[in-house]
Order: C-alpha cells, then structure tokens, then sequence
C-alpha cells in the first residue's frame, strides 16, 4: 500500500506524459539541428539581420599582443576587458589599492583570493608603476588611520604608537632602526610610509 488509488493513476497518468512528450518525438520526427529552436523562415531573418563585430583589443604593433595594464591608474572598465577579471573582481581590486595606497607588484593581487581568476598565468597581463603609490606620514596620522591599513593589525599599530611617544617622532626609518616592528612585517609596509 505504497500509493492510494488516487495516487496511482495521477503517477501513472504523469508517466505516460512524459515519456509521450519526451520519447516519442524522438523516434517519429526526424533528426534536424535546431529542432525546436527557429523555423526555417526565422532563421532566414536572423542570417539577414547584421551583427555588429566588437571592438578590436588595444594591441602593439611588435607583437600582435595586448599591452599589460598598469595596476595603479586602471579604472574598473580596463580590467573587466582583462580576461578572467568581472566587475565584481575589479571592483575588489580598485579598493584593495585604495586601502593600500597603490601596488607595488602584481603578486599583491594573490592577497585578494580571487578563486576564478589565476594571478600566477596572468602576471603579463599587468605592470605597477610605483611612482603612484601614496605614501602617508605615519607622525601625522590617527591611530584609527593608521589601523585601516591592510598589513598592519592592532598590535603592530600600538606598537608603531608606543614608538611615537618614546622616539618623539616615527617613520620606517625609526621602526627599522629601533626594531619596533618584524623585518618581514616592516619591509611590507616600507612602501607605503615615509
């Protein structure tokens, strides 16, 4: 008693539906490519109606390639027309550099995640010119300012801070000469602090 009376002949009337609908033109109606899809008199109109072609890539003259995009002044357009980069992931990239201050070598884009788009095969795609890195003064800067920087975390700003009141007055020179911070922490933000 699997099924009411009821049951079994809605399930056996479904199924003969079914296999009438999605068997049987199979076997009765002959194979065509687009069955289904255009009739034969739409299909005369959209071989008239002109596609338009798109633009042709920026490319240079040498090498028939296109030229790397410069990380630091591209704009959400130019990287969307990078393969493998959407909005959603130039979106990410334009604030990551707002955060950083600019980038300084195109691995930094590894420190994003992206899982559909592989840094690694696509380094050609990219140059950085380093020149338009802002670089802040960390004397002038609030604790919370200096906090919103991507490679630094709370400790590492009180300690930045402590030096402040210690030293007087702080910069990477100061941090390094001192040891306020890890080499391997410092030499990270080295680029963006004065």
């Amino acid at each position: 008693m699997l099924f009411l009376t009821g049951q079994r002949k809605g399930t056996i009337v479904l199924l003969v539906l079914l296999i009438g609908v999605l068997l049987i033109p199979r076997y009765v109606l002959p194979n065509r490519q687009h069955m289904f899809v255009f009739t034969p008199l739409e299909e005369a109109v959209m071989d008239s109606i002109p596609v338009p072609s798109p633009a042709p890539a920026k490319r240079t003259a040498t090498s028939g390639r296109r030229q790397p995009l410069e990380l630091n002044g591209a704009d959400s357009v130019a990287l969307v027309a990078v393969r493998g980069i959407g909005p959603y992931y130039a979106s990410r990239i334009i604030r990551y550099r707002e955060r950083l201050g600019g980038y300084y070598s195109v691995k930094q884009l590894k420190e994003l995640n992206m899982k559909y788009f592989d840094v690694d095969s696509n380094t050609s795609s990219f140059t950085v010119d380093s020149t338009r890195i802002r670089k802040a003064d960390l004397d002038t800067m609030s604790f919370k300012a200096v906090l919103r920087h991507p490679y630094l975390e709370y400790p590492d700003v009180q300690l930045i801070f402590n030096a402040k009141r210690k030293y007087g007055k702080v910069s990477c020179a100061v941090l390094k000469e001192h040891g306020v911070l890890p080499a391997h922490r410092l030499k990270k933000i080295a680029p963006y602090f004065k």
